[in-house]
């Protein structure tokens, strides 16, 4: 059975689109403006009538259903393969049956907190000699609070995985001293979640930088990671 086709209006944000092409696309999508059909090669193949012209849209989804691989649009907008105008925005939520939204959203924020104690010094976990909040430590509260912004955001059977992280320690912080570390939403690609983070403490920043995860289904999740041990 193919995935269910949910492309999130935070995904359409991230992607490079027109100037007001979501809300216009909106539009025609709730005006009922969209024909469409499924080809053999799995591309949606539609008609969008505006105004005085109708438009011609090709799509082609990923295999989970959440993001595309292709776009095109016979207008000036959407005919470099690149830009999402109005007319592939309409037609994407007619493929779907309709405006997803979620919990997910661009510019949201989450904070996480901690101490540096004798447990997460750099001397303590390996990562250096003195008792100072340890590297690795900082990363793993950095990825805790983008665990956090997705909280609300999964289903029951989700979860999600840290896939990269690129960040900067620039400043060393004592024992006792509260280290607050932030998440926030910077690009929604489907299931693929990108994040900026830092981390300050009571003297200011001490660590940025970027953060990626990827939203899965956590028992086949888990089912491939054991099957690489046994299949050894």
């Amino acid at each position: 059975m193919a995935n269910k086709i949910a492309v999130t209006l935070a995904t359409l944000e991230s992607e490079l689109h027109e100037v007001n092409s979501i809300r216009s696309g909106t539009k025609l999508y709730n005006a009922g403006k969209v024909e469409f059909e499924l080809r053999n090669d799995g591309e949606y193949w539609a008609q969008v009538r505006d105004k005085y012209d109708t438009r011609g849209v090709i799509l082609k989804f990923t295999r989970n259903g959440s993001y595309f691989e292709r776009h095109y649009c016979n207008c000036r907008t959407g005919n470099d393969g690149k830009c999402l105008c109005k007319h592939i925005v309409a037609t994407i939520f007619a493929v779907q049956g309709g405006i997803i939204d979620s919990n997910i959203k661009l510019g949201k924020t989450a904070t996480v907190k901690t101490i540096v104690s004798e447990s997460n010094k750099a001397k303590a976990v390996g990562s250096g000699s003195l008792d100072v909040f340890a590297t690795p430590m900082m990363i793993a509260l950095m990825e805790k609070a983008a665990c956090e912004c997705l909280a609300n955001g999964l289903e029951q059977s989700q979860t999600s995985v840290g896939t990269q992280i690129n960040v900067s320690h620039t400043a060393a912080s004592p024992l006792g001293a509260e280290i607050t570390t932030t998440a926030t939403v910077e690009y929604v690609f489907g299931r693929k979640i990108e994040f900026s983070v830092t981390a300050s403490d009571g003297a200011g920043e001490i660590g940025s930088g970027k953060h990626t995860r990827v939203i899965v289904d956590a028992v086949r999740f888990m089912e491939k990671a054991n099957s690489r041990v046994e299949n050894k």
